[in-house]
C-alpha cells in the first residue's frame, strides 16, 4: 500500500472522529454552569472580602492605633514694639496680632501618637457577628443563585431532550415509509396498486421530511440555548441522555425559606446590636511623644511625652434609641407575615405537582397500552400493504394515528420530568 493510501485512510478515520456523535449528560451542563457562572465567581470574592472585613475589624477595635503627626504654626505680630513684624509671647499692647493666649505666637510639633480602645469586647463581638450575618447573607445568595441556574439549565435540558425524542422518531418513521415506497414501486409494477398510491406515499415522504428539518432546526436553537446557560461554546453532532431526577424527598427538613428568613431576622439583630455600641461607655487610651513647642528658642529642650484616657458616655439622644428598637420590631414583624405566607404556599403548590404527576403517570400509563396496541396494529397494516390488501390512505392514517400518540407521550413524559423539577425546586 503506498503513502498516498495510507494519507487517505488516517484522513477518513480523523474525519469520522471529528464528526462522531459525543454523548453529554445533564450533570455535565449544570457543572459547567457552576463552574463559568459570573454571579458565583463574583460571589465567591464578596464572601473572601467579608472574611478579610473580620480582620478589618479585629485590627480597628483590639490593635495599637499609632499615627506621626507634625505641626508648624507661625504667628506673627505687626508693630510690635518698634518691629514691623516678629514673633513673641508677650507682645506690646500696640502690637497687631491673634491672642497670644490663643497662638502662644506658633506651633513646633512632631510626635508620635498611640491610641487604644480599652474594655470593647462586647463592642468587638456584635461588629463581628454583623459581619458574620452578612457573609451568611452572601453564601445563602449563591445558593439561590445555584439553585435557580440548576432548574433554567434542567428545563431547557428537557426541552431540548423532547425536541431529540421527537427527531429519532421522525426519523424512524421516514426510514420506514421510505422502505414502503420501494415495496409500494414493485406492486405498482406489478398491477397491484396504483401509481396514484405510489405518489401519495412519495407525498406524504416529502412533508415527513420537512418536518425532520423543522425539528432538528428546533433542537439546534435548543441545545445552543443548553450550551448559552452554561457558559460553554455551542458544539455540533452532540447526543443528551435520558434526564433523571431524584424522587422527592417526603423527610422533614428545614427548607431554604426558613434559613433565609432566619438569617434575615438575625441581620435585624445584629444591626441593633451594633447600634447600641453607640450608647455604651468609650475608654481610649491615649499616649504621644516627640517634639511640642510654642517658640524656637531653646526648643531642643522641649522633647517630652504624655498619656491619658478619654471616656464619653452618652447621656440622652432624643429617644433614637427607643425608635430605632420599635422598628427593627416592626421589621421583624414584617418577616413572620412573609414566613407564614411562604409556608402556605409551599404546601399548596407542592400537593398540586403531586397531584399533576399522578394524573399525568395515569394517564401515560394508559397511553403507553394504547400505543403498544397501535404498533401491533402498524404490523399487520405492513403485511396487508404488501399483498395489497389495503389502500396507502389506510396505511397513512394509521401512521398517522400512531404518530400523535407518540408526540402525546413525549410531551407527556416531559411533563412530568418538569413537574419533577418544579418540584425539587420549591421544596428545597
Amino acid at each position: 500500500m503506498s503513502w498516498r493510501s495510507h494519507i487517505l485512510i488516517l484522513a477518513f478515520f480523523l474525519f469520522q472522529f471529528l464528526n462522531a456523535q459525543r454523548t453529554a449528560n445533564l450533570d455535565f451542563f449544570i457543572a459547567q454552569a457552576l463552574a463559568n457562572a459570573p454571579a458565583l465567581s463574583e460571589n465567591e470574592n464578596l464572601q473572601k472580602i467579608g472574611a478579610l472585613q473580620e480582620s478589618i475589624i479585629k485590627a480597628q477595635q483590639n490593635s495599637f492605633q499609632v499615627n506621626a503627626t507634625s505641626d508648624v504654626l507661625f504667628a506673627p505680630y505687626f508693630n510690635n514694639n518698634g518691629r514691623v513684624i516678629s514673633t513673641s509671647i508677650a507682645p506690646s499692647s500696640s502690637a497687631y496680632g491673634y491672642d497670644v493666649g490663643i497662638t502662644n505666637g506658633g506651633l513646633y510639633s512632631a510626635q508620635i501618637n498611640v491610641t487604644k480602645q480599652l474594655f470593647n469586647k462586647a463592642a468587638t463581638a456584635n461588629l463581628l457577628f454583623q459581619n458574620k450575618i452578612k457573609n451568611n447573607t452572601l453564601s445563602l445568595s449563591a445558593q439561590e443563585v445555584e439553585h435557580n441556574l440548576k432548574k433554567t439549565i434542567s428545563d431547557a435540558y428537557v426541552t431540548a431532550y423532547q425536541l431529540q425524542l421527537q427527531e429519532q422518531f421522525t426519523q424512524e418513521i421516514l426510514k420506514d415509509l421510505q422502505n414502503r415506497l420501494q415495496v409500494i414501486e414493485v406492486l405498482v409494477k406489478h398491477a397491484i396498486l396504483q401509481e396514484s398510491d405510489y405518489l401519495l406515499l412519495q407525498l406524504d415522504i416529502d412533508s415527513k421530511k420537512l418536518e425532520l428539518k423543522q425539528i432538528q432546526s428546533n433542537l439546534r436553537v435548543a441545545l445552543n440555548q443548553v450550551f448559552t446557560l452554561s457558559g460553554i461554546t455551542s458544539q455540533a453532532h452532540i447526543i443528551i441522555s435520558e434526564p433523571h431526577f431524584n424522587t422527592p424527598s417526603s423527610a422533614k427538613k428545614e427548607n431554604f425559606y426558613l434559613r433565609k428568613f432566619k438569617n434575615d431576622s438575625l441581620q435585624i439583630k445584629a444591626d441593633e446590636a451594633v447600634f447600641d455600641n453607640a450608647y455604651k461607655p468609650q475608654i481610649t487610651a491615649y499616649g504621644n511623644t516627640g517634639l511640642n513647642a510654642v517658640e524656637i528658642p531653646n526648643i531642643t529642650h522641649k522633647i517630652g511625652m504624655s498619656a491619658g484616657l478619654q471616656i464619653s458616655i452618652p447621656i440622652y439622644d432624643g429617644k433614637q434609641r427607643k425608635f430605632t428598637h420599635q422598628q427593627n420590631l416592626l421589621k421583624e414583624q414584617n418577616l413572620e407575615f412573609y414566613k407564614t405566607n411562604a409556608a402556605v404556599q409551599l404546601t399548596n403548590n407542592l400537593q398540586s405537582i403531586t397531584n399533576q404527576l399522578d394524573a399525568l403517570s395515569e394517564n401515560k400509563l394508559l397511553l403507553d397500552n394504547q400505543l403498544k396496541k397501535q404498533q401491533s396494529i402498524l404490523e399487520i397494516y405492513k403485511g396487508k400493504l404488501v399483498q395489497g390488501q389495503i389502500s396507502i390512505v389506510d396505511y397513512l392514517n394509521v401512521i398517522q394515528s400512531y404518530k400523535l400518540n407518540k408526540y402525546t407521550q413525549i410531551q407527556m413524559q416531559t411533563n412530568i420530568w418538569l413537574l419533577q423539577n418544579q418540584y425539587n425546586f420549591i421544596n428545597w
